[in-house]
């Protein structure tokens, strides 16, 4: 038998960092948290043990293949740039991912590690801990959508690839943090006493490579068809390999493109004083696509070929006296809407300003703030204020929400989805991150969080 590993000697997880500065860390943490021991406990770590003192040589070839096959030498010199505590992250999702679904070669002989482990002259575990590594190689790492979360206790998922599937609850302390709600992760559920649990690694995906990693894994779904032998192998490294694609190539802005016209998304506002509200009212009046009223604000709608109806343009009333704003989600609805908007309006109306917002350029700049400390409030304008104005931001970008497809609701609308146990918690989730980043912005800009209730309204739902 080959010597236990040495703190000095190199880590078997192929770094090339001597096993002290490296892995020795996260298996001394596997072993530290006593406080709720359970039955399989330390059958992980027990495992690896007894593979890396058996088979050293064959796991560090086996993790090596794994972490850095076909990659270039600019990305394996990013990922080996990496600093130790996310090469620790890389470990224990490596390593479980070895035990579950990994082969390293013993006598020439390709044997799957997890089925080696439960053979004869494998490592002594306890019932249960044998019981927790053959459901680690049973269990399919699956890619999910973290819909609600309730911080050190629980999470709700929904599979991404299986949109009739029932949204699972696990029980999860460690992980269950509230900034993965309305992340895409990669999840191994256990179930363990009758409830489910997370088998420890987990694979999170940034919301811009969310989508990319959606995409493949259900070109790859359909490819295999009504075949199932080798998909969920395919699956599993897909997302493997796209979760570690993130820390060597940076994914890069997508364009944004409003989902009917097909054009890139601006967000475009006009700005108009109101010389009398009589004659704007009654000439709204007169069209028949434009419903609403002084009260509430127009909206100019268009039927779409589903058979839904969305807004063409929102007429908002503006906090200031005698100022309305109208909000176009494009460059072509802005070009048509405002000739049409002034013809109709006649002198009711005075045109003042247009604004324009690039969404790619306010995500851009919002990641930038995400990096360093929060820009200031600006002096000048009372956190009262800039709520309502962030309030009826919210109003005009989300005023047919409930009647727009969305990409995350496989193509659907959130009116249409919430007719299945699944499509309704997707889109309770939608509106929980919402919620989520509204309140982390808020406290950010020290205002008050914006409500949207209005949303969950619209669709006659609740939390």
């Amino acid at each position: 038998m080959s010597p236990k590993v040495g703190r000095n000697d190199p880590c078997p997880c192929g770094s090339g960092k001597k096993y002290k500065k490296c892995c020795a860390n996260v298996d001394a943490d596997a072993e530290v948290d006593t406080q709720e021991r359970k039955s399989f406990d330390g059958a992980v770590p027990r495992a690896l043990d007894w593979l890396t003192n058996k088979h050293r040589r064959a796991v560090k070839t086996a993790l090596e293949e794994l972490l850095f096959d076909n990659l270039s030498e600019d990305e394996y010199n990013a990922l080996s740039a990496l600093d130790q505590a996310t090469w620790q992250s890389i470990h224990i999702n490596a390593t479980e991912w070895l035990l579950a679904e990994g082969y390293i070669t013993v006598k020439d002989e390709h044997k799957r590690v997890s089925e080696y482990l439960l053979g004869p002259g494998g490592p002594l575990f306890t019932v249960d801990q044998r019981n927790w590594i053959a459901q680690l190689g049973e269990r399919p790492l699956r890619l999910y959508e973290v819909t609600d979360v309730i911080a050190g206790q629980q999470m709700t998922l929904c599979d991404v690839l299986d949109s009739k599937a029932q949204p699972v609850t696990v029980h999860e302390k460690a992980g269950s943090d509230s900034v993965l709600l309305g992340q895409y992760v990669g999840f191994r559920i256990m179930e363990v006493g009758g409830h489910y649990e997370l088998s420890g690694a987990t694979y999170p995906f940034s919301l811009l490579k969310s989508q990319e990693v959606a995409e493949q894994l259900h070109a790859v779904k359909k490819q295999f068809g009504r075949k199932r032998k080798g998909l969920q192998e395919s699956i599993s490294t897909i997302i493997l390999r796209k979760w570690l694609e993130q820390f060597y190539a940076p994914m890069p802005m997508p364009a944004i493109r409003d989902v009917f016209s097909g054009e890139s998304m601006l967000l475009i506002t006009d700005y108009y004083n109101v010389n009398n509200w009589d004659a704007l009212a009654s000439a709204l009046k007169t069209q028949t696509d434009v419903d609403g009223s002084r009260e509430t604000g127009w909206n100019r709608l268009m039927d779409c070929e589903n058979g839904q109806t969305r807004s063409l343009a929102s007429i908002n009333i503006e906090t200031s006296p005698d100022r309305i704003s109208l909000f176009y989600r494009a460059q072509s609805y802005a070009d048509k809407g405002r000739p049409w908007f002034e013809a109709l309006a006649g002198n009711a109306v005075k045109f003042i300003s247009r604004e324009i917002t690039d969404p790619i350029g306010a995500m851009k700049n919002r990641q930038k703030q995400e990096k360093t400390k929060p820009l200031p409030a600006d002096p000048d304008i009372s956190p009262e204020i800039h709520t309502q104005v962030i309030e009826q931001t919210y109003h005009r970008m989300y005023a047919s929400w409930a009647d727009e497809v969305i990409p995350r609701l496989d193509g659907k609308t959130p009116r249409q989805a919430i007719k299945t146990p699944a499509g309704l918690e997707r889109v309770k989730g939608l509106l929980r991150m919402y919620e989520a980043r509204e309140k982390e912005q808020a406290a950010q800009e020290g205002r008050k969080a914006v409500s949207f209730a209005f949303l969950w309204k619209s669709l006659d739902i609740s939390p």
